[in-house]
């Protein structure tokens, strides 16, 4: 990039709320001054005292549309610091950076909880057409925490975040994978994971031998319940063996020889992970989320035992051991043998877990990271072309174009064809994107067999054959 800043909107949470996302804006913030001249919207408080000087810092609730920069960053999640985040991408367009794919948990409690049941269902009916009413009667069952947790998972409820999006970013290539197919070609990239410089370490002692850990607050997706099931058995054979859980929110009426720490000051929960033997992190299924807590143990070298689920199938596999997640209780016990068992191969590991650690958590991976992040964002912004959202067409909102029918079933909402059809885009548009599939041919080009994202030149599409249509976008 050129010497000159660019001008940028970041809509975030920020410290003090006590969010992973929070943490990671203070860090992009930090360190991209240099590049960006940033404006950020905040959706709670801003800590004026731990944020870096520069930016002009605004409540979200603060913020005028007149005069905002054309590139616009929403850090969007599962929490809900993010409800309002989101809300916002719906109003104003931009880059969306994922930290989680899954976003059902977020959006039911957020709009159930402020009376906004129609927006909830209109989110559903976004993603899942005439199956949403089914989905809905489905989630208004009781079921154990866990899962109904898996079940949220499965409905990823975030068609519509999407949509309204003009570029995506993400922290895992996992995720990045899944969006691919929804944004036109270029329009998502995947960025490194940055980690603050370490504070002053204090020495603590081990509170089992051998101490196995698990770094980061309580979710369900940790699978906890199953994690203490196989220690139970590898302690047979380790009595001394135990388990520290490294963050807060973990229940209570745990095992004797389980130790939970509760959230800790930064310092405190550096030192307690440079006492672990081996970190644990069992998580199934995922959220599409890259483990900011995880990235910290292998940064101290600790050796790692994982699922080979989401996000941690794109871990350097001499870093890291990964199990099958439907066999956590039974693989769990002997992979710990193996691994605390063997010297050489927890230096290998240690080795080369630090390196991936530093490298992606780096602050000149994060410079560079946002270099791209920023070129990517300019090139798709809402402010590039004229209507990028107005032009948007999505079969679950829009009328069928003539000729076309909409058709519904168990899956998304799309419009079918037969014949010679057309859709003519508005007359500023020079470029198109087509998300379709069929037998037959859009302006000569043959269409898959499945749905795939096909660009067009002009502001014509003409159909000949038969298929179906799930989205267009014009530019």
């Amino acid at each position: 990039m050129s010497g000159r800043r660019t001008e940028a909107l970041l809509v975030t949470p920020l410290p003090p709320l006590e969010t992973g996302l929070a943490t990671y804006a203070e860090r992009v913030l930090r360190n991209t001054a240099g590049i960006i001249d940033w404006k950020v919207a905040h959706t709670g408080t801003a800590d004026t005292a731990v944020l870096p000087e520069g930016p002009e810092y605004l409540s979200l609730e603060d913020l005028q549309e007149d005069g905002l920069p054309a590139i616009r960053v929403f850090q969007v999640g599962n929490s809900p610091h993010c409800f309002p985040v989101v809300r916002a991408l719906y109003r104003l367009g931009g880059t969306a950076l994922f930290h989680e794919t899954v976003l059902h948990h977020m959006l039911r409690h957020c709009y159930l909880e402020a009376g906004m049941l129609e927006e909830y269902r209109r989110e559903l009916r976004f993603c899942y057409g005439p199956a949403s009413t089914g989905i809905e009667k489905e989630l208004s069952k009781w079921l154990p925490e866990p899962e109904y947790d898996a079940l949220l998972k499965s409905r990823p409820l975030c068609g519509r975040t999407v949509a309204a999006s003009s570029s995506a970013v993400c922290l895992n290539e996992y995720a990045a994978a899944g969006l691919r197919p929804a944004y036109p070609p270029g329009a998502v990239i995947t960025i490194g994971h940055p980690l603050s410089p370490l504070p002053g370490l204090v020495q603590m002692d081990r509170p089992f031998s051998p101490c196995i850990g698990m770094v980061g607050g309580f979710h369900h997706g940790r699978n906890l319940e199953k994690v203490i099931e196989a220690i139970t058995v590898f302690r047979e054979a380790e009595k001394g063996a135990g388990l520290l859980l490294i963050g807060g929110g973990y229940p209570p009426g745990l095992p004797e020889w389980v130790m939970a720490t509760g959230r800790l000051p930064e310092a405190d929960y550096q030192s307690r992970i440079r006492t672990l033997d081996v970190v644990l992190d069992m998580r199934h299924p995922t959220c599409g989320e890259t483990s900011g807590s995880l990235l910290e143990a292998m940064r101290a070298g600790i050796p790692s035992i994982v699922t080979a689920s989401g996000s941690f199938l794109n871990l350097p596999s001499d870093g890291v051991i990964r199990l099958p997640p439907e066999n956590i209780v039974q693989a769990l016990p002997a992979a710990l043998e193996m691994v605390l068992g063997d010297s050489r191969l927890r230096k290998r590991m240690s080795r080369a877990s630090m390196e991936y650690a530093e490298d992606t958590g780096s602050a000149e991976r994060l410079v560079r990271d946002w270099e791209g992040v920023i070129t990517v964002a300019g090139r798709f912004a809402p402010g590039s072309f004229e209507g990028v959202n107005t032009h948007s067409l999505a079969p679950a909102w829009s009328e069928p174009p003539e000729g076309f029918t909409r058709v519904t079933g168990t899956g998304p909402v799309t419009w079918g064809f037969e014949g010679r059809v057309f859709i003519r885009g508005p007359s500023t548009a020079s470029r198109g994107y087509l998300t379709a599939c069929g037998n037959g041919n859009v302006n000569g080009t043959a269409l898959p067999g499945e749905f795939e994202v096909m660009e067009f030149e002009g502001n014509d599409l003409e159909f000949e054959g038969s298929g179906l249509v799930s989205h267009v976008l014009w530019r």
